[in-house]
Order: C-alpha cells, then structure tokens, then sequence
C-alpha cells in the first residue's frame, strides 16, 4: 500500500496558485513554504497543499540546483 502524502518538512508541496515550495515548517495550523533554491516563505492552510507532480518536482530540483562559475 502507498504512503499517503502529506505536507511534511523538507518535502514539496504545491499551494492552490500552482506555487512550487518546499516545506519549511509548520505552525499553528499553517504550513509554511520556502521557494526552490531560497527566498521568502509563504503561510498556507495544508487543506490547500497537494502533491507535486514529477514534471514539478524535477523543477523544483533544477531551481534548488547550485550554479559555479567555469574557467576560462
């Protein structure tokens, strides 16, 4: 039998937008989301969270992916 998913830390999550983030916490009822690769989270109600898809998650991997300079 499958896991059932659920909206746990360091898990992605899509909110009712279609915004991607991960999940950085939860608290009083809400589930806070960090975009992929940093930036400012986002307070969601977890009735309004879903999975997401492999198309999204290999997004998600893409954006969290860290960048180095080459040498010339």
């Amino acid at each position: 039998m499958a896991e059932e998913w659920r909206p746990t830390a360091s898990r992605y999550a899509v909110d009712r937008n279609g915004t991607l983030g991960r999940v950085d916490r939860q608290y009083e009822g809400s589930v806070y989301l960090r975009p992929p690769g940093g930036g400012r989270e986002w307070a969601v109600p977890p009735e309004e969270l879903r999975e997401p898809t492999l198309e999204e998650l290999a997004q998600a991997r893409l954006f969290a992916t860290p960048v180095s300079a080459v040498d010339q």
